[in-house]
């Protein structure tokens, strides 16, 4: 290796660093966009703990995005504001309190019905991605010998993995 040709190499991978962290930096931003606009489709309040959770991101990612931090406190203060201007009205001869338990219990049990839709919805997820992976498992070839493991399987009764010995 020619001593001209290392500060090349090492731009090149320093831009391929750079491009990498790019890369990073905007899937965090997609994940973190697409954690508001669930909390604001299920009525959750914003807030950057509750973002990030929903994201996948870190509230420091948060916290360092003007862009996405502006837009957290704009949606927090909106929210804060809706809340207050929600309180419902009671009823001729009902107690005020009363009445925002009422429509409490109603927000919740409305809430409930969305979570177990989402936990029906997940729970479908789950066993189709259950299904990939079996599949995948029973698909996978052998290093050594390059048959695959269902051929394997068939042959012997059971998966035999020439690199381990017996066994898999």
């Amino acid at each position: 290796m020619t001593p001209a040709l290392v500060p090349e190499r090492r731009e090149q991978r320093v831009a391929l660093l750079r491009a990498a962290a790019a890369r990073k930096s905007a899937a965090a931003s997609q994940r973190a966009d697409a954690g508001i606009r669930r909390l604001l489709r299920a009525g959750e309040p914003i807030s950057f703990r509750a973002v990030a959770r929903a994201g996948g991101v870190s509230i420091d990612f948060l916290y360092r995005n003007q862009e996405l931090r502006q837009r957290i406190e704009q949606l927090r203060g909106q929210r804060a504001h809706a809340r207050r201007a929600a309180t419902p009205e009671a009823a001729p001869g009902e107690p005020s309190v009363v009445a925002v338990l009422r429509a409490r219990l109603e927000e919740r049990r409305h809430k409930e019905q969305e979570l177990r839709a989402r936990i029906r919805d997940l729970e479908q997820q789950l066993a189709v991605a259950h299904g990939e992976l079996l599949t995948l498992r029973r698909s996978q070839a052998c290093s050594a010998c390059g048959e695959k493991t269902s051929d394997q399987r068939r042959r012997f009764g059971t998966a035999i993995c020439h690199e381990r010995g017996a066994g898999g």
